[in-house]
């Protein structure tokens, strides 16, 4: 079984409240850096701006483990989620 790490993500993000949280997170990735220039704190800025592509990757890492957690529970769904292009066999 084949798992979109995308298309999980949207999943996560639209039905776990962890899921919207996590990824609403992101934003401050870009907002804090921002922050950061305008009080001159440009290498600090640099960080927390580099570290935004980690945290999308474990993001989406997570998401898969949640799609498989979900499924394990819930084996019937497996359809839909094939369906909506979340899983392939």
């Amino acid at each position: 079984m084949l798992i979109s790490s995308a298309e999980a993500n949207y999943w996560w993000r639209k039905n776990d409240p962890a899921g919207t949280l996590l990824n609403n997170l992101m934003v401050l990735f870009i907002v804090v850096p921002i922050v950061l220039v305008l009080k001159s704190f440009y290498a600090l800025s640099f960080i927390v701006f580099a570290l935004m592509v980690p945290y999308g990757l474990f993001i989406r890492r997570l998401a898969i483990h949640a799609v498989r957690h979900h499924l394990e529970n819930h084996p019937e769904e497996s359809g839909k989620f094939e369906q909506s292009g979340i899983i392939s066999s």
